[in-house]
């Protein structure tokens, strides 16, 4: 009786057959591309926050008191000399209209403003920077100086990443979650279709746990197959979007989307999606079944 038992217990075209793989596959690649984005938001986080502390940002706004050439000239020097300053660039004005070209586009919009002059301060590694006496410094020495040290900025873009990884660990919980009820279903369905052999073979006395062993078994390689089924679509459709964006002739806005995978490291992280597939599929299939025989007198 026991070696039957697998196939007549649980065969493939029962409830857990061709729509189940399906239904897997699909819950698959749906958390295949939500650990890809919560992965591209946490690399995208890193480095933001790394370049804007490493940099500060001079502003030189139009002042009546000095001539632009001597307060770019001032501006420059007084910060190359301050201590921890690795370097100062000051920005044509081209450079700077290329900094708002995602926004204004490349029109001729900023023509007939006052951009101001930019100065890109580069920090020395390792180094303290008393920017509260630079700023101090710039203000009494330079009309019009102001500096930018991004701290505002490095908090928002902070809270908006933690805020989208929670988002997208969210998203993951409810794909696993869904899982689980599915394969509940398809469980109970299963017992319910062959109860007349479960039973049979639970009356001669087989154990709950070997019944349970067969059904988790079942289900362990279905999570697997269907996981690495939508693993393999994710992943084409991963590299699919960042050949289609890839190129000078796309989209202005396109061209400043992150890959949503840009690293094979990413890739590797995305193998977990079947394995967690197939542990979950597993798992609730034994609970599911062990609970439903402890009911059996």
């Amino acid at each position: 009786m026991n070696s039957h038992a697998p196939t007549g217990l649980m065969p493939a075209d029962s409830a857990s057959g061709a729509t189940l793989h399906t239904i897997v596959a699909v819950m698959s690649f749906l958390a295949c591309l939500a650990l890809g984005g919560v992965l591209t938001l946490s690399r995208l986080a890193s480095e933001w926050t790394d370049g804007l502390s490493g940099s500060l940002t001079v502003q030189l706004l139009p002042s009546p008191q000095i001539s632009p050439a001597d307060q770019l000239k001032e501006a420059v020097r007084l910060v190359s000399q301050w201590p921890g300053i690795f370097s100062a660039k000051p920005l044509t004005s081209d450079d700077a209209k290329a900094l708002l070209e995602p926004w204004l586009g490349d029109g001729k919009a900023l023509d007939g403003l006052p951009v101001p002059q930019l100065i890109e301060v580069t920090l020395t590694p390792g180094q303290q920077v008393e920017l509260e006496g630079l700023a101090r410094a710039l203000a009494d020495s330079v009309p019009g100086a102001h500096l930018d040290d991004h701290k505002r900025w490095n908090a928002e873009l902070a809270g908006f990443a933690a805020s989208s990884e929670a988002v997208g660990w969210s998203v993951l919980l409810l794909i696993a979650l869904a899982t689980l009820a599915i394969v509940i279903f398809a469980t109970q369905a299963g017992l319910q279709t062959h109860r007349e052999i479960v039973e049979v073979v639970h009356m001669i006395g087989a154990r709950d746990v070997f019944i349970a062993s067969e059904f988790q078994r079942h289900f362990l390689w279905l999570g697997i197959r269907g996981g690495i089924i939508g693993l393999v679509i994710a992943a084409f459709t991963l590299i699919g979007s960042s050949f289609f964006w890839d190129g000078r002739e796309s989209p202005v806005a396109a061209q400043y989307l992150p890959q949503l995978v840009s690293s094979p490291l990413q890739y590797l992280w995305l193998l977990f999606v079947p394995a967690a597939m197939g542990l979950i599929a597993m798992l609730t299939a034994r609970f599911t079944v062990l609970r439903v025989l402890g009911r059996m007198p």
